[in-house]
Order: structure tokens, then sequence, then C-alpha cells
């Protein structure tokens, strides 16, 4: 029996953020019809997510985001610091998603102000785990650093695995890439993509 990943304080409940794909949808103008035809997403699915009646995988955030040209990670907005302050982002409001096969998660830790050049993540993932991802860009490249259990990592034909304390960095500006979690044991590790 796999078994499931919860940090300390986490929230249960993934935060909301089908506002935020109302009004991107909206600001471009388009209907749900319309966006469903881009995204490959059907239309009533795309209702329940604006909703916030549905959580969402990786694949299909990703999707709706290339329809709607936009970044997954402008979807979360948390809002900015002060100009003198400390902002706080508590555990419960850090925005997340999840992988196709529902065994791993990003918990999204980078600051919206940054997503054109920088983007960081923690990682989980059950046994048996796997992030299939897309190429990201030119020039892009991904740092994983496994803070417990052993990651997989398979990136430009070569694959490698990392256990706590080990980074491994690869390119992912062509093809797809995967991160997989072979152990009998939850995985984490923290991500940083540099675009």
């Amino acid at each position: 029996m796999s078994q499931r990943i919860k940090e300390p304080g986490m929230a249960v409940t993934p935060p909301k953020f089908g506002a935020e794909i109302l009004r991107a949808r909206k600001d471009a103008g388009l209907s749900l019809d319309e966006l469903a035809r881009r995204s490959g997403v059907s239309k009533s699915i795309l209702s329940q997510i604006e909703r916030d009646s549905t959580n969402p995988t990786i694949a299909t955030v990703w999707r709706i985001c290339a329809a709607l040209e936009r970044s997954p990670e402008s979807l979360f907005r948390a809002g900015g610091a002060e100009e003198a302050g400390i902002e706080v982002l508590t555990a419960n409001a850090t925005p997340e998603i999840q992988s196709e096969d529902g065994r791993c998660r990003l918990r999204i830790l980078g600051a919206i102000e940054t997503v054109e050049r920088v983007q960081w993540y923690e990682f989980l993932a059950e046994p048996g785990g796997e992030l299939v991802s897309a190429a990201h860009g030119p020039a892009t490249v991904e740092h994983l650093t496994v803070l417990e259990g052993t990651l997989t990592v398979t990136a430009n034909g070569d694959v490698k695995s990392g256990g706590p304390g080990e980074t491994l960095r690869y390119a992912t500006a062509q093809g797809t890439h995967t991160v997989r979690n072979d152990g009998e044991a939850p995985a984490r590790a923290m991500m940083v993509c540099i675009l």
C-alpha cells in the first residue's frame, strides 16, 4: 500500500486558483468553448476548475496555460510583499499542483515576480511516483537537490539517480524529462528551474 505524503501543518485541500484562470480567460477574450478547443481540456472540466470544484493535474494546468499564453506560476497569485516588510506565505496558502499519476506534488515556492527567470518548488513523490515534463525552453536548466529518499532523473538520453544531499542538474530545453521515485519510501527534493 503506498504511503501518502503529508507535511505537518500542510493543508489537505489545495489552494484555490480558479478565479485567476477565469480572469485570464476573460482578459484573453475567450469563451469556455474556445479555451476548451485551444487547450484540449473539456468545457465541463474547465468550468469545474474555474469554480474550484476540482483539483487539476500538472498536465491539465500546463495545457490551459499554454492556451492562455501564461506560465503555470502566474495562476497562483498570493500578493506581493510590502516594500519595507516581510511577506509570509502560510503552508496552506502555498500553491500546489500534482503529477498526472497523482503521486507527485510540486509546492510552488517561487514568487510571481521571478517566474520569467527562476522557478523553484518543493517536490514530493510517493513510491512509484513520476513527474513527466515537457521542454521548458532554450537554455533552461533544472536543479534537483534530493533531501529525502532517492530520485531518478531521465533527461537528454541519460539516466541518473541521487540520494540525500546530492544535486542533479540537467538541461530541459528539448524533449521530455522525468523525475521518478523508484524507492520504497517517499522522497522529497528542492527543484529550481533557471530560465
